[in-house]
């Protein structure tokens, strides 16, 4: 399944997500902003937190808050939208090391064939 990794489409998913919460819990729709506290002016609760990020994680297929963001940390829509951003560049940064160590063993592979084939 595609990952998503723009900034712009975890925006996106989000907001929708909030936007379907807010409907569920019969709270006033908005448009709604990185600013927009989720508790003080959304008007979410930390259960409803839990349960955005729960569905978030399923839409997303990501979980920032276990091992990078903490979830207390976590005060306005910006900072939710930022915590799936940093989880997908770090995996996307972890997927370039790993990429550039492989090559690096290739290559010394290789190094060690050429090396042993004129000999």
């Amino acid at each position: 399944m595609r990952r998503c990794t723009k900034a712009a489409e975890i925006s996106k998913t989000v907001r929708g997500q909030i936007d379907l919460l807010l409907d569920e819990r019969d709270l006033p729709g908005r448009n709604i902003g990185p600013e927009d506290r989720l508790n003080a002016d959304l008007g979410l609760t930390s259960l409803d937190l839990a349960s955005l990020v729960a569905a978030l994680e399923m839409k997303l297929k990501a979980d920032p808050f276990q091992e990078l963001v903490p979830i207390t940390s976590i005060r306005t829509v910006g900072d939710l939208e930022a915590a799936y951003v940093k989880y997908f560049s770090d995996s996307d940064s972890e997927q370039e090391v790993q990429d550039d160590e492989l090559a690096k063993i290739r290559q010394r592979a290789e190094a060690r064939r050429s090396a042993g084939g004129s000999g």
